[in-house]
């Protein structure tokens, strides 16, 4: 296998084949996001991507799902995503699924039929990066897009019967657009209606505009106690029909987990008790 940089891979992609379709990501100007800045993008060559796919395919039996990466493999023409779905559907014949990072930008320039077309061949799933769905949060961190825009992208997928995985980032709003920030993030969740949501906390890499206006104290990082005022706030809020919700990556102070709606008291219960535990920390 041939890999260009750092690679990275949702949490749940731990023991997926991952396949490198594009180096970095091709949009790479989020204020907070380092992942990829050491990578100048472009998509790698069809012939690279199918060797990589006959390489891995030695371990056929071992492999239950590959994840294409890097940042937003859905930026592929749909006939190249296409080729490399049959591709690996020859090669890896018992495969369970293929999954992809994909932002709203590039799963809005594909039409219902296309994207109905990579369901069919395999695409079982995308994680789409919300982060915020406050239209000012958004904008101050660059990430050039619309919370109108991310919801449409949400709902393409899923009339497709593409299942998507939303990460949305604790903090991300500071602590003077807290609120706002949760508030809006619960209400675009809920017409986005995901199969998973992800929730990080901010961390800001070194080489980021957002790490230097925290150094300025232009940006102020919310407390451990904070954060999880924000994940009780965005849960108690949410109206989600079938979602597994988690705050398991490894940025996040605490782990809590369950499916909502049916496990949504006992979650804000965990949550409480946390928080006390924590106060309390924060008091010594």
């Amino acid at each position: 296998m041939h890999y260009e940089g750092t690679i990275f891979r949702p949490p749940s992609e731990a023991d997926s084949l991952l396949v490198q379709v594009t180096v970095g990501c091709s949009w790479n100007k989020c204020t907070f996001c380092d992942m990829y800045t050491d990578k100048k993008f472009r998509i790698r060559g069809i012939d690279e991507i199918k060797a990589d796919l006959k390489e891995g395919s030695r371990w056929r039996n071992q492999i239950r799902r590959i994840f294409l990466c890097d940042g937003d493999a859905m930026v592929l023409k749909t006939s190249m995503l296409l080729e490399i779905l049959e591709t690996i559907r020859e090669l890896y014949p018992d495969l369970d699924a293929v999954r992809v990072y994909a932002t709203a930008t590039d799963i809005l320039r594909k039409s219902h039929e296309e994207l109905c077309q990579l369901k069919e061949a395999g695409l079982e799933m995308v994680y789409i990066g919300l982060e915020s769905g406050s239209d000012k949060v958004l904008k101050e961190v660059n990430k050039d897009i619309t919370k109108a825009e991310m919801i449409a992208a949400a709902q393409a997928v899923t009339k497709a019967g593409i299942r998507q995985s939303v990460s949305i980032i604790s903090g991300l709003g500071g602590q003077d657009m807290s609120r706002e920030h949760i508030l809006e993030t619960a209400d675009a969740l809920n017409q986005m209606q995901p199969d998973y949501v992800g929730m990080l906390v901010l961390h800001a890499g070194n080489d980021t505009d957002m790490f230097r206006k925290i150094s300025e104290g232009t940006f102020r990082l919310p407390s451990a106690t904070q954060v999880l005022t924000e994940m009780k706030l965005l849960i108690e809020n949410l109206e989600l029909e079938h979602c597994y919700f988690t705050s398991a990556h490894a940025s996040n102070y605490i782990d809590v987990r369950g499916r909502l709606p049916q496990d949504k008291q006992a979650m804000l219960r965990n949550i409480d008790r946390l928080t006390e535990l924590v106060k309390k920390r924060e008091a010594i």
